[in-house]
């Protein structure tokens, strides 16, 4: 596993526990050096071996580690290169701490741009959705008049493609946001069943009445739009039900997708 993966995974709290360590380890070196004849020296005496030598042992420790450098006390010997491999430690630990910092503030801002991304998108695909609707509506009042049914196939035939790029338009902004997005969305999400159970609804209202009148609207191509239709909402369907666990919108997500489930099976059963 490479080094920079395994800094990718600190949090910033690991990242600052893994400095004070550092920083501590270093203080208890610099008073292990009493014990050699290269021992810190405050005031230009050597540190002594008890506890207040210990702790300029680790205020010596901190002030390296941070480049602050009050020279009371000073290194000699060996001292001194264990002074540059704790600056070298504490300098890198500092640009890992940057970087993480950054990297969430970006994780925060690509997050706020997906969402913003996906109310965009969604707008766009739930106004597509309307005119579906719409269209679909003229050709029922259409169909009142009691003409020939031909013409009236061929405007579904001319609107079902909008259907088709709205639900791919709604899968893939649904596809980009994790689970934990999808339930802050879920107000939207609740819109997004209501809208496309509406155009489903309508949708099947007129093959039925194609049916009826016995309308030849059962072309393969027509057939197979709508069964892709039905694929891509039913992969909504799924990708929506993790909200049913949602406490304070779970019970009417889960009520828009079992309306909207029925509608997709009838839909099923309408175009074979």
């Amino acid at each position: 596993m490479k080094s920079s993966a395994v800094f990718d995974r600190l949090t910033i709290t690991q990242i600052i526990a893994i400095w004070l360590f550092g920083v501590i380890l270093f203080g208890a070196l610099y008073f292990g050096l009493i014990l050699t004849n290269q021992p810190l020296t405050h005031d230009g005496k050597p540190l002594t071996n008890d506890v207040i030598g210990f702790g300029n042992s680790i205020y010596f420790s901190f002030i390296t580690a941070l480049t602050i450098g009050y020279n009371d006390i000073t290194p000699s010997g060996l001292a001194k290169l264990v002074v540059i491999i704790e600056a070298i430690f504490s300098i890198t630990m500092l640009g890992i701490f940057i970087a993480r910092i950054v990297a969430v503030k970006q994780e925060e801002l690509v997050q706020e741009v997906e969402e913003l991304s996906f109310e965009e998108s969604t707008n766009s695909a739930i106004s597509e959705l309307y005119i579906f609707r719409s269209e679909i509506k003229t050709i029922q009042e259409s169909m009142k008049t009691g003409k020939k049914a031909g013409s009236d196939v061929r405007a579904f035939e001319n609107t079902l493609p909008n259907l088709r790029l709205a639900l791919l338009t709604l899968d893939q902004s649904t596809g980009k946001l994790t689970s934990e997005q999808k339930e802050n969305s879920s107000l939207r999400v609740e819109l997004i069943i209501n809208s496309i159970n509406f155009s489903l609804s309508r949708m099947v209202e007129l093959t039925e009445a194609f049916s009826h009148r016995k309308a030849d609207w059962k072309k393969e191509s027509t057939t197979a739009t709508i069964a892709e239709c039905a694929r891509i909402t039913q992969k909504l369907y799924d990708q929506y039900s993790i909200l049913r666990s949602n406490e304070h919108q779970g019970t009417k997500i889960a009520e828009k997708l079992n309306d909207l489930n029925t509608t997709l099976n009838t839909l099923k059963e309408s175009s074979k």
